[in-house]
């Protein structure tokens, strides 16, 4: 049986300096794999060269949900290792007995992505030669590298060859955790739909007051360590909780006792009263509820053109 994994595409991450950046990626690993623990589905992360991998035995559509929950993931791309016969003959045959639409005219292009040392094989050279060899076995196939209906995309590595399948779109945005905590009270889908537009931004909500158990739970399943606070050092190297720099579906008043400021801080950011459905239209409020619920299964965004205009 073909091994399966996953690569993790991280993108506006790699924006950030090297120090950030390396802070950021840190806390995405950490949420991932305690979101796997507390799922109960076994995980191991791994690094392919530049790659952040993810192998798994449980079932592919658990796993995919599961990542699809990972804030800061923009895509994944489902990864299977097809042979340690580097051969292109062999790989067009293994690729065809995997397609679905063998024998039928389409278009097609190749896309190699070597690693490690370069051997008989560089990205160019390896991808005529596939592309020659799949052409050979299915006649059929005619070549576009502009946009094709199957692109053939391919990791070649010195000992082995691994096939591109699928790609995933991911939440995107930041990880959890790392701007900062803000207080939220949970009673509404409204509520939950603003705290979650700002968990994609990095913050960590603090569930307080009347907050809905079965809200906490849904918004769990995106920040395994919801309501846990966040801490930082102090100008001395001594690490502190954070206070709360913003609130959602409550009053400032109602949050006062709950910022938890240091008595010792010289300086300290105003409570901001945050409220990120504002100019939100009915219809696109209901595509991210069901994202929120469901993120393998629906975009938050389907209608991503009315947003341009």
């Amino acid at each position: 049986m073909a091994q399966q994994s996953w690569i993790l595409r991280f993108g506006e991450l790699g924006l950030k300096s090297k120090v950030v950046r390396r802070g950021f990626q840190r806390a995405l690993r950490k949420n991932l794999v305690q979101l796997a623990e507390n799922s109960s589905v076994p995980l191991i992360r791994d690094r392919l060269r530049n790659f952040d991998v993810i192998y798994s035995s449980a079932p592919t559509e658990t796993v995919e949900d599961l990542m699809c929950h990972g804030l800061g993931i923009v895509a994944i791309d489902r990864m299977v290792e097809l042979s340690s016969n580097l051969d292109p003959q062999h790989i067009s045959q293994l690729l065809l007995e995997r397609h679905n639409r063998v024998g039928e005219k389409r278009t097609f292009g190749v896309r190699i992505k070597r690693l490690g040392e370069k051997g008989e094989w560089d990205s160019q050279s390896y991808a005529r030669a596939l592309g020659s060899a799949l052409i050979e076995r299915d006649p059929s196939l005619s070549v576009d590298l502009s946009n094709p209906e199957w692109w053939v995309k391919i990791i070649l590595e010195p000992a082995s060859v691994s096939s591109i399948e699928k790609r995933i779109q991911g939440p995107g945005g930041l990880p959890t955790g790392v701007q900062g905590d803000v207080l939220a009270q949970l009673r509404t889908e409204d509520d939950v739909m603003s705290s979650f537009l700002i968990m994609r931004r990095g913050s960590r909500i603090i569930p307080i007051l009347e907050s809905k158990s079965e809200f906490i739970e849904l918004l769990s399943k995106w920040d395994p360590f919801l309501g846990v606070r966040s801490r930082t050092r102090d100008e001395r190297g001594e690490m502190f909780q954070r206070p709360a720099w913003g609130v959602v579906g409550l009053t400032i008043e109602q949050a006062k006792p709950h910022i938890q400021r240091r008595e010792t801080a010289i300086k300290t950011t105003p409570l901001s009263t945050l409220e990120p459905l504002c100019g939100w239209t009915e219809d696109e409020k209901q595509a991210l509820w069901r994202h929120v619920k469901a993120p393998s299964q629906y975009l938050p965004h389907p209608d991503k053109a009315s947003w341009i205009e």
